[in-house]
């Protein structure tokens, strides 16, 4: 007999059992359509604001200048989201990896979706807000599944308002990522395994975080399926996707793990968790005072990474707290992904900048926004407090990203 895994859910939060394969009415999706329009609109419109009245980074803007007034309209809605690594994968989408092994560390599925619309920055744009939506739809049906509609809501709700989940709105992969991810476990939690397996492979050449999910992927299968043997080969699908990669860099660079070396661009390079985490808190302390100065994070001249280390520090205190809850809330197979998820960049820091991207890789540890509308389910005051942290650092975040300065 399949396990019930909702029976992992403590009483202390107001749990609604739904049925094995809860409906999902028409409210409900015109609402998580209005959550994802103004979600996205909030951060568009805060973006524009800031590429029009803050200084640039000349990474992309010398000083006082602004694109010819006939363009300006198209980079304040469009222009402004692709900075950074979106520039990787707009190269990518447009010319392939070209001979050129460091853009290897950038997956291939999202550059082809971008290149089949056009390999364009507006492409870009549409794509990731497309897969954001998607996004949403599963993070909702899965939250929904285990712990009913109340605190599903909450979970979409802090996922759309994230001080990071601009990067849905940015030429980048994580709302891709995360749509195949987590549909990718609920069609597992609902039995679907046929449907699971290939959108974990797709989730692996979105990014090595796919990689994790062959593991969640094992214990649903062990534990719903009465230990048969062929459910558990639908986890296979996850380590597919890499080796079909490995396979291309073979044939194109002579080197199955040229992605892995590329990281050492970056400083990447293995460390135990507890250094990383020391090293990160030391950075945190040595910066604090730069990560209050407006004068310094919107500083003129090539962008600095120095006081990122701050909010580096910040997002791992809290992603730490909410790995505890959810090892103690959460059912096993999401909180497993979850502990897995985290010790990537923990284990995996950058040279002077340990937690490099860490608040941006929150979105690919999932679980925690699972996690969040747990939290902020309890009492109005928590979701209120949520927001009061929230919003602000997201009107911070996304005002950076969009002059350029370095965010994640």
């Amino acid at each position: 007999m399949a396990k019930d895994l909702t029976s992992e859910s403590p009483a202390l939060f107001p749990v609604q059992t739904p049925s094995p394969t809860p409906r999902l009415k028409w409210p409900t999706v015109k609402h998580l359509f209005w959550l994802f329009a103004i979600s996205r609109a909030f951060f568009m419109e805060l973006g524009g604001l800031a590429y029009i009245y803050l200084p640039h980074a000349w990474v992309e803007s010398p000083p006082n200048t602004l694109p010819p007034s006939g363009r300006l309209l198209y980079h304040v809605t469009f222009g402004l989201w692709a900075h950074w690594d979106g520039l990787w994968y707009l190269s990518i989408a447009n010319m392939g990896y070209a001979n050129r092994p460091t853009a290897t560390a950038f997956f291939p599925l999202y550059p082809l979706g971008v290149h089949l619309l056009g390999g364009g920055v507006v492409g870009g744009v549409l794509f990731s807000l497309l897969c954001f939506a998607v996004t949403l739809w599963f993070l909702f049906r899965l939250t929904q599944y285990e712990f009913g509609d109340r605190i599903a809501w909450n979970a979409v709700l802090a996922l759309a308002f994230f001080p990071t989940s601009f990067y849905a709105n940015a030429v980048y992969s994580e709302s891709l990522f995360m749509a195949a991810a987590i549909g990718s476990l609920y069609f597992a939690r609902t039995r679907r395994y046929r449907i699971a397996g290939p959108l974990a492979m797709a989730a692996t050449l979105v990014s090595m975080y796919g990689l994790l999910l062959a593991i969640p992927l094992l214990y649903l299968a062990w534990t719903q399926e009465g230990h048969r043997i062929r459910p558990l080969l639908y986890s296979l699908w996850a380590p597919l996707g890499l080796v079909l990669y490995m396979g291309f860099l073979l044939i194109r660079f002579g080197d199955p793990l040229v992605f892995e070396h590329a990281q050492s661009n970056w400083g990447r390079h293995f460390q135990w968790v507890g250094g990383t985490l020391w090293a990160a808190t030391v950075k945190a302390w040595q910066v604090a005072g730069q990560a209050f100065s407006l004068h310094t994070l919107f500083a003129t001249g090539m962008p600095q990474l120095s006081a990122s280390n701050f909010y580096n520090w910040v997002f791992a205190l809290f992603l730490l707290i909410m790995l505890a809850l959810s090892v103690k809330y959460l059912p096993a197979y999401l909180w497993i992904y979850e502990v897995l998820a985290l010790l990537v960049p923990f284990s995996y820091p950058a040279t002077g900048n340990p937690l490099m991207s860490l608040p941006r890789l929150v979105l690919e540890a999932f679980p925690t926004f699972i996690t969040l509308g747990l939290v902020i389910s309890r009492k109005p005051w928590h979701k209120t407090l949520y927001f009061i942290a929230s919003l602000p650092l997201g009107i911070l975040f996304v005002a950076l990203y969009a002059t350029a300065h370095w965010v994640a």
